[in-house]
C-alpha cells in the first residue's frame, strides 16, 4: 500500500464522479486517468501531451462558435484568450473541485495554477481522443466545465 499513498489513483467511483461532473463518458479510462497525472520525475509529461492537445481543441470550438454566432474575428480571439487562458482554466478547475480527482508527485502538496490549467486542458483533449476526434463531445464537456463561449 505504500505506492498507493504515494501516488494515490482516483478509483472508479471517483472517476464516475468526475465524468459525471463533465458530463461525458470514457470508452477507454486510461485516458481520463492520464489527464489526471501532473507531471513528475517518474513520470516526465505527465498530462501534458493531451494537454497540447486540449489547448488546441479548446481553440478550436471557442472559434467554430463564435463563427456560428458571426462574432468578429476580434471578439473571437478576445474570447480564446479569456476563456481558455491558464488564469481562467485554473479558476474554473478549482471551483468545479477538479483539484481532488488529480494525481500530484510526491513532492507537491497542492495543487498549482498551472497544473490545474494543464488538467483541464488535459481533460478536453483526454475527451477528443477517446471520441475519435468528434467536437460536439468536446463542446458539450467545455460546457460542462465553464469553457465554452457564454450563451
Amino acid at each position: 500500500m505504500v505506492g498507493r499513498y504515494l501516488f494515490p489513483l482516483p478509483s472508479d467511483e471517483e472517476l464516475e464522479d468526475l465524468e459525471e461532473k463533465i458530463n461525458y463518458r470514457f470508452n477507454d479510462r486510461a485516458l481520463l486517468r492520464e489527464a489526471l497525472q501532473a507531471s513528475a520525475a517518474w513520470n516526465k509529461d505527465g498530462n501534458k501531451t493531451l494537454a497540447l492537445v486540449g489547448d488546441k481543441v479548446l481553440d478550436l470550438v471557442i472559434v467554430i462558435s463564435g463563427r456560428t454566432k458571426n462574432k468578429p474575428r476580434e471578439e473571437i480571439f478576445e474570447m480564446i484568450k479569456q476563456r481558455a487562458g491558464n488564469a481562467y482554466l485554473s479558476k474554473q478547475g478549482f471551483d468545479l473541485g477538479i483539484d481532488k480527482f488529480i494525481v500530484k508527485n510526491p513532492s507537491q502538496t497542492f495543487v498549482g495554477d498551472n497544473v490545474m490549467a494543464a488538467t483541464m486542458e488535459a481533460i478536453v483533449g483526454a475527451v477528443y481522443i477517446d471520441c475519435n476526434g468528434q467536437i460536439a463531445p468536446c463542446a458539450d464537456v467545455m460546457t460542462a466545465l465553464g469553457l465554452s463561449w457564454p450563451e
